[in-house]
């Protein structure tokens, strides 16, 4: 691993040495200062694609590089930097093994992204450093919230273009690379978390513009580790395809397929996941059109078959997301939805209905990082969003949801310490309502490159709280009320 690490490290040291006194291929600009130069970029609309805008949402990587531009490093390359720190606190925290005191910490994520690419081939390295600070004993933090000193991406692509002269497009990615499918309720980049998910393998897409993208993929998600170096691990392995087009402007549909063979847990699971989507996206405000709002909608359904340990698994989830952009000041966007995760009736029986997020994010979910304390499994919620933008840049958000367990027998799942179970009364006694939330939020952009964030919950718990055994392990006074608040601010050169 030492060795692996150092020949790393030599191999992005000369890659940025080289670009450095590449003379003959510096910018026009080379005599101007490097204040001027940053200016310049930092107003500049023009955008070079970078080999991983295949694989993510490029809104996540988008943004005009200053640190580049100082540095007058050649347009082929690829240099950025970004930091992010975060206030939160979560009060009465409810998690099997937590402490019953107010839980406050000071996140921390920084990274730096270093590459070369051209029309047909690409390299990036991203590097990432997330820990957390005033975590005591007892406290939410592990690998959710600590990566110290780690490679988040580590991988070369191609591109072909107008391949046969057929006007498609192929990019192929190796290595090691984060990765969005669809809405990412099942695969995706972690957002407002400070750990982030990645995986270790292969990719490959078909690309026509505007109307259709098959992509197939056979990967393995990286285990994370606090302090030491994350692995990948072929006992832990996905593979699947997904085919998104837009057979009419109003609908945009998706249908996908994820195989899962997992040795590495405690109980192996090796399952089918089949599921499909239609969406169409809210109207960004300033090409709405005057004479009328817009209606928006999404809608989404994935089973799962297989086999979990000696169980049969069987399990389904379901979204549905209709929203309308008012043509109003600040064209408020108002959105009803309603989401169900299957559960499992009899835990002690032969079938396992409990549906299993992959490696998804917490789409439309509580904020999460320090809080999230709930996971699309064993989940029913519905409720209502109000989204607002005074200008191009400030967002408001507003939200109420009520939530409730899928199936009363089932665990509330993340809601544990590790080394720790979820809470669960296999009874059913406690029922299955868990109470309901309501969040205000905000954030604002100067440009791409400085974002600051405020927000705050109420978490207004059920009676599933009180009602729970004591043996399930719920912290004292994790029945009360829970209030969460986070500021934030975010850096990016």
């Amino acid at each position: 691993m030492k060795k692996t690490r150092r020949l790393l490290a030599l191999s992005i040291t000369g890659l940025f040495l080289t670009a450095v006194y590449a003379e003959e291929n510096l910018p026009d600009d080379k005599s101007s200062t490097a204040i001027e130069r940053v200016e310049k970029a930092f107003y500049s609309k023009d955008w070079r694609e970078l080999p991983d805008e295949q694989l993510i949402n490029a809104n996540r990587i988008k943004w005009n590089r200053l640190a580049k531009a100082a540095l007058n490093l050649p347009e082929w390359m690829e240099f950025s930097l970004s930091q992010r720190t975060r206030f939160e606190s979560s009060s009465h925290p409810w998690r099997n093994g937590q402490s019953s005191e107010i839980n406050v910490q000071v996140p921390l994520q920084s990274r730096m992204r270093l590459g070369a690419n051209n029309e047909n081939f690409g390299f990036i390295f991203e590097g990432q450093d997330a820990r957390t600070n005033f975590n005591g004993a007892n406290q939410f933090a592990g690998d959710a919230m600590i990566d110290t000193f780690d490679v988040l991406q580590l991988f070369t692509s191609a591109t072909l273009q107008n391949i046969a002269g057929t006007g498609l497009r192929g990019n192929v990615h190796l290595g090691r690379f984060t990765m969005d499918i669809g809405s990412t309720r099942l695969i995706g980049r972690d957002g407002f978390q400070n750990k982030t998910n990645s995986f270790e393998g292969g990719h490959f897409s078909l690309v026509t513009e505007n109307k259709w993208q098959l992509r197939t993929f056979l990967m393995s998600p990286v285990q994370r580790y606090p302090n030491q170096a994350d692995e990948g691990s072929r006992n832990r392995l996905y593979w699947g395809a997904d085919f998104e087009g837009k057979p009419a402007d109003w609908l945009n549909s998706e249908w996908y397929y994820i195989g899962v063979n997992d040795n590495k847990s405690a109980i192996h699971k090796a399952f089918s996941v089949f599921g499909t989507r239609a969406h169409l996206a809210p109207i960004n405000h300033s090409n709405l059109k005057k004479e009328f709002g817009a209606l928006d909608y999404d809608f989404e359904t994935a089973v799962e078959l297989g086999e979990t340990g000696v169980q049969d698994f069987f399990a389904y989830t379901g979204h549905a997301e209709l929203g309308y952009t008012f043509n109003t000041n600040w064209f408020p966007r108002l959105m009803a939805e309603y989401d169900y995760s299957s559960g499992t009736t009899n835990p002690n029986g032969r079938m396992n209905h409990t549906f299993d997020r992959l490696s998804g994010q917490r789409v439309n979910l509580f904020i999460s990082s320090l809080f999230g304390p709930m996971i699309q499994s064993n989940l029913e919620y519905g409720g209502l969003r109000l989204v607002a933008q005074p200008t191009d840049n400030i967002k408001l958000n507003l939200k109420h949801h009520v939530w409730y367990l899928a199936e009363a027998k089932d665990a509330m799942y993340s809601s544990n310490m590790p080394g720790f179970a979820n809470l669960q009364d296999k009874t059913g006694n406690a029922g299955r309502y868990l109470g309901q939330d309501v969040e205000l939020s905000s954030s604002w952009s100067l440009r791409s490159n400085l974002t600051l964030e405020v927000g705050y919950e109420h978490w207004f718990k059920g009676d599933y709280f009180s009602r729970l055994p004591a043996s399930a392990g719920l912290p004292v006074g994790g029945a009360k009320d829970t209030d969460y608040f986070y500021v934030s601010s975010e850096v990016r050169f």
